[in-house]
């Protein structure tokens, strides 16, 4: 059981998501360390996900699924703040750049680490995974240091994932091919952000 609810969490960092175009981004824009940053952010942002369903939150969403919604929506309106403010910046960026002025893209640590945090805890698909696939491994027999055990697992796998991730991406290669191209990157990203909250918008209006 611990191996496949390890490798369910591994699968579930692998699907794309906007906690995986988050970390995509800031490890090409702003380098590994922010990048791990907002990886520890996604991990953290899991232990709220754990422990409403430990503690049978699962129940109360399923009698108030206006709940839910409520978090659709909120984690639809970040993920599309997060996308607009990527494309207004190239702009501004290219602008300046064009002007031959120097422009500061640093991002600290905090800010890294609160950006992936915000993502994953409005973020509906993580929700849905721990409501439904996560949920199925938790029953009434089934111990409550157990339950936290497993739950712990899909933290640390996340977790383990998304700073491979950076750390891969952040290597010079990829940022420098990344510097040479980032007016479409951060366009692209920033589109693909604005899209999984359009996205969300639908599902909950047609659900």
């Amino acid at each position: 059981m611990f191996l496949e609810i390890f490798l369910i969490g591994i699968l579930s960092g692998l699907s794309p998501g906007p906690d995986f175009f988050l970390v995509m981004k800031n490890s090409l824009g702003f380098g590994r360390r922010i990048g791990i940053a907002t990886a520890l952010g996604v991990a953290s942002a899991l232990f709220v996900h754990v422990t409403y369903t430990i503690l049978g939150f699962t129940y109360i969403i399923e009698k108030f699924p206006s709940i839910f919604i409520a978090i659709k929506v909120a984690g639809s309106l970040y993920l599309l703040w997060l996308g607009f403010h990527a494309i207004r910046s190239v702009k501004q960026n290219k602008e300046q750049k064009e002007n031959g002025l120097k422009v500061s893209t640093d991002k600290s640590v905090k800010e890294g680490f609160r950006e992936g945090f915000i993502c994953n805890v409005l973020n509906p698909k993580a929700a849905l995974f721990f409501l439904s696939i996560f949920s199925q491994f938790i029953s009434a027999d089934t111990a409550s240091w157990m339950r936290w055990i497993y739950g712990t697992e899909i933290i640390v796998a996340v977790g383990l994932w998304f700073t491979f991730l950076s750390t891969v991406i952040s290597y010079q290669k990829f940022r420098d091919f990344y510097d040479k191209y980032s007016h479409w990157f951060d366009r692209c990203l920033g589109a693909i952000l604005i899209y999984f909250a359009i996205f969300i918008v639908y599902s909950t209006i047609h659900s």
